[in-house]
């Protein structure tokens, strides 16, 4: 069985009810030793209940307020081996996020 990744993510569009399928997702880290510069981490697309060609092209929506969403959360020393949900709800104009569980 493989490990379960310590960071998951769930992206639902609020504006119909519904999972965003097929959304990019980036994993980046602040490298503090290297001048505050982003790494990369891991890549991916949400599968088809929104866990971890556009998304709002492909239901049809053309206009939208956000082309990306960056979410910067902090691991604080100590609770790096916690496990982090980071939900996403979407609609073309706004969204929100929280640490989930």
């Amino acid at each position: 069985m493989a490990a379960r990744s310590p960071i998951t993510c769930h992206v639902l569009d609020s504006s119909c009810g519904r999972p965003g399928r097929d959304v990019p997702v980036k994993l980046e880290m602040l490298n503090t030793a290297a001048n505050n510069t982003w790494g990369g981490l891991a890549t991916g697309l949400t599968d088809a209940d929104g866990r971890t060609s556009d998304y709002w092209a492909s239901v049809g929506v053309t206009a939208y307020f956000h082309p990306y969403v960056q979410i910067i959360f902090e691991v604080a020393p100590g609770a790096e081996k916690q496990h982090y949900h980071i939900p996403l709800l979407l609609s073309p104009f706004s969204y929100t996020t929280y640490r989930g569980s």
